[in-house]
């Protein structure tokens, strides 16, 4: 009874090295960690990739997500109404909370969000990041960037 009860304990140590618990793997970073957008199915049956709306400023936030309290970030008014913009974020007061939004070209934010890949676009530099189009120009003195597309 107890070498049975040994090999038992054995076998469940064992498995629990050689599967390491799901936070475990999201810290190490493994590629068998889960991933948003992906939802990781039984063995033998693949994963199932789901296509959500693209993160947004390299972070889990989503278009359209809502939060209760207002954002971090700074205040740009486009068009008379005021957004919040943070690291590529960009949130609009939606009744009692914020709401993350698409940007509209001709926005003017004070920064490049983190992660932004440079372009050159017809003879000129551009940034990129989650496929907003930013250019650089000259307010007050001060490079500001103008969100000029989408790709």
């Amino acid at each position: 009874m107890k070498k049975m009860i040994l090999s038992i304990a054995i076998i469940l140590v064992t498995a629990g090295l050689a599967a390491p618990s799901a936070m475990a793997r999201e810290m190490r970073g493994d590629a068998m960690s889960h991933r948003p957008g992906v939802e990781m199915r039984g063995p033998g049956h693949g994963p199932r990739v789901s296509k959500p709306m693209p993160p947004v400023g390299g972070t889990a936030h989503r278009y359209g997500m809502r939060f209760d309290r207002r954002p971090a970030g700074v205040v740009v008014n486009f068009g008379g109404i005021n957004f919040i913009y943070n690291n590529g974020v960009f949130y609009s007061a939606i009744d009692r909370g914020f709401e993350v939004v698409r940007p509209r070209v001709g926005m003017i934010v004070p920064s490049l969000p983190m992660g932004h890949t440079v372009i050159i676009k017809g003879g000129n530099k551009h940034f990129v990041h989650n496929g907003i189009l930013y250019s650089p120009m000259r307010r007050n003195g001060t490079v500001v960037f103008r969100i000029a597309g989408f790709i």
